[in-house]
């Protein structure tokens, strides 16, 4: 047992490899009555390539991930949901573009639905039949997401900026790729991403340590699991250029909106290093697009911004991005304004210090949210980088870092997406 003790935080977690090789993270909570269960694989919308021992390529269809997310809550025994509610314990999941999660949350006894979630992750039970049924369900699921303007419109803007980063399609996949997806396929993928090596579980509770230890050990003893497979994810080599440099559709809505995405390309391989100019991106962009700027309220006044107006910062591995986004007719002023507070953008190191000191309180208030806290965990830790160092990564950066990450922003390579009234409107 690897035991992790972080007194700034005043946290204590427990690490442990069970005999199925399934690596279990107990965040100790002494006093706390509920308790929360996440099981994750790091396997996602965007993992749609992957590579085995001998250098074989195996194609994932787009959707893939999320389609098995439906169907592992499929059992011959009954309704599963259900069956968490009958013992007082309430189970979801969610699929993003880099982790499938499974989760439930419960004040009472842990261990009837821990054994519950352990089961029915490693047991797929799907027929042909079933499979075909649950297209229909997710092309539905995906028709009902293209007529919602905010997802439609972050979704056109990702198939706008990346040209081969599988960013460009839908989590949920396009009705082409559902159509596609077959029993075998789903079984083929159940089985690279699915092993109890590959995935990680993360319990945030009161409970002895041990105690969960000796649950996880006792429900995997019991079952037999194949060799891991050794695949890994296929690196994206994403050309610097966008795909688009504008776009337009149009959705029956009452407010038109944009965005303006600047596509950022970085070299930056460590996790660290990537959250660290994120960082320096997002305070240098807080200083200059919220309240905090004098002129803000100005550019309310004037129509420049709306209330809808806000903006996003992600660097990943190969990939980068930051996005505007705004209530707004007229684009091209949109992106005058931009292109000039970007380029005048400052933080004094008074407001760096106050910035600073918020998010790292966030940090802090962040630990008494069980889910939140052990997502934080699955994320930090797929990623190959530390837990507690990952709550801290603002803390160091200094108005040097602020400048070194201005100069990863070229703001002639963007996209431009806007979001019209359709023509029966």
């Amino acid at each position: 047992m690897n035991i992790i003790t972080n007194k700034r935080f005043n946290e204590t977690i427990y690490e442990q490899k069970v005999s199925s090789e399934l690596k279990v993270v107990v965040i100790h909570k002494p006093g706390y009555v509920g308790s929360s269960a996440l099981i994750a694989t790091p396997f996602g919308g965007m993992h749609n390539k992957l590579t085995d021992q001998n250098g074989n390529i195996i194609d994932i269809l787009p959707g893939s991930a999320h389609f098995l997310e439906h169907k592992l809550f499929e059992s011959e025994e009954g309704d599963i949901m259900t069956a968490f509610t009958e013992v007082g314990a309430s189970v979801n999941a969610f699929t993003s573009y880099e982790e499938t999660v499974y989760f439930f949350s419960t004040s009472n006894e842990i261990e009837t639905p821990l054994n519950m979630l352990l089961d029915f992750v490693s047991n797929l039970q799907i027929s042909e039949d079933s499979v075909e049924k649950e297209k229909g369900i997710i092309i539905q699921e995906l028709r009902m997401y293209a007529q919602m303007p905010d997802a439609r419109l972050v979704n056109e803007t990702y198939r706008s900026l990346f040209v081969e980063h599988p960013f460009s399609n839908d989590i949920g996949g396009t009705e082409e790729s559902v159509t596609a997806i077959t029993k075998q396929h789903l079984e083929q993928c159940y089985k690279l991403n699915y092993h109890p090596q590959r995935m990680l579980l993360v319990v945030a509770t009161g409970e002895s340590p041990q105690r969960i230890f000796d649950i996880v050990e006792n429900n995997h003893a019991s079952k037999s699991f194949d060799d891991a497979p050794v695949v890994e994810s296929v690196k994206i080599t994403e050309p610097g250029h966008v795909f688009r440099e504008y776009h337009e559709f149009q959705l029956d809505v009452q407010s038109l909106k944009s965005t303006v995405t600047y596509k950022i390309n970085h070299t930056m391989q460590n996790e660290s290093d990537r959250k660290k100019a994120e960082w320096s991106l997002r305070l240098l962009m807080e200083a200059t697009f919220s309240a905090l700027n004098p002129a803000y309220q100005d550019w309310m006044d004037e129509g420049l911004v709306s209330d809808f107006f806000g903006f996003e910062v992600d660097l990943g591995e190969g990939y980068g991005l930051l996005m505007f986004y705004n209530e707004t007719e007229d684009s091209s002023s949109f992106v005058e304004f931009l292109d000039k507070e970007i380029k005048n953008s400052s933080i004094s190191d008074s407001t760096l210090q106050q910035l600073k000191r918020r998010y790292i309180g966030q940090a802090f208030r962040s630990l008494n949210d069980l889910e939140d806290m052990a997502i934080s965990y699955i994320r930090s830790t797929f990623a190959k980088a530390d837990f507690f160092e990952s709550l801290t990564w603002v803390e160091d950066i200094t108005l040097y870092d602020i400048e070194n990450s201005r100069s990863l922003i070229d703001l002639g390579n963007r996209c431009i997406v806007s979001l019209k009234k359709s023509k029966t409107s």
